[in-house]
């Protein structure tokens, strides 16, 4: 009886020793979040590494400051403070958001969002990377073992 005791125990403990092994194996080359329990992705824009100041909230999809993605993109952007709404151009393509709304607008036509733009208390826009960067034609392929984001733009673009 002793003995059978004995095998149980020491079975339980090789199976709880196997399973915090293979979660450590699993997570150790995931990046985490930064001191700030952020998760902030590193952007790629055509294999190019821009500082986009990113950060992935619960939602999942990926925000940026409007200013510097529009400006990576070499797009022109505007924002009316009074109606807290972002308007870009670019040649056919006008896109339009407003903070705390879930949809936008592609040349007005209404589109729903995953993850609505979020002023912050200091001011800055962000906006879902994703929707942004394909409604102009982007790919965009996320690597979440590495935490990066590279969105590749048609040659002609």
């Amino acid at each position: 009886m002793m003995k059978d005791l004995r095998l149980w125990i020491a079975a339980i403990a090789l199976v709880v020793c196997l399973v915090f092994s293979s979660t450590t194996l699993i997570f150790a080359g995931t990046v985490g979040p930064d001191e700030d329990g952020a998760y902030r992705p590193t952007i790629y824009i055509n294999d190019e590494k821009y500082s986009l100041g990113g950060i992935i909230p619960p939602s999942g999809s990926t925000l940026v400051p409007f200013r510097a993605l529009f400006d990576a993109l070499k797009i022109e952007a505007s924002f009316d403070n009074t109606t807290k709404t972002l308007t870009a151009v670019n040649d056919d393509l006008t896109l339009s958001l407003t903070a705390g709304q879930m949809y936008g607008f592609i040349n007005d036509e209404k589109i729903a969002l995953t993850q609505g733009p979020a002023l912050t208390d200091e001011g800055v826009l962000y906006v879902n990377l994703r929707f942004i960067a394909e409604a102009y034609g982007a790919v965009v392929a996320f690597d979440k073992e590495a935490l990066s984001i590279a969105i590749h733009f048609p040659e002609n673009s």
